[in-house]
């Protein structure tokens, strides 16, 4: 499978650019999304279903996981499992991998950030 820029799905959530290259439809295995952001992901949440994978192509911040502050960088890898809630602040561009496939009934909200 061979997804072109062209026929991602842009849109903004929660303070994050996203490019959504494809859906459970497409690939029941994985998604993966394209990210930006200036100043965070300005929820906290956790899916119950779905691995969080997130390769940072650029810049720096600080991911909250289970309220642990972890510093990132260019470079850097951050893997959120299944039930563990979390969100990020900082200027960052990353891959968002989802495996299996993110579907929505099973993100769950936890509040709202400030950031």
């Amino acid at each position: 499978m061979v997804i072109k820029r062209d026929n991602a799905i842009e849109f903004e959530k929660q303070g994050v650019k996203m490019r959504v290259y494809n859906s459970k439809d497409e690939c029941p295995d994985a998604s993966i999304v394209y990210q930006e952001t200036q100043k965070g992901h300005n929820e906290e949440f956790y899916h119950s279903k779905s691995n969080f994978i997130f390769y940072i192509i650029e810049g720096s911040g600080t991911w909250f996981i289970e309220d642990k502050p972890y510093k990132v960088e260019t470079g850097d890898v951050v893997i959120i499992p299944p039930n563990h809630k979390f969100y990020y602040k900082g200027t960052l561009k990353q891959i968002c991998i989802t495996a299996p496939s993110w579907e929505m009934e099973y993100e769950h909200h936890v509040r709202n950030i400030e950031l």
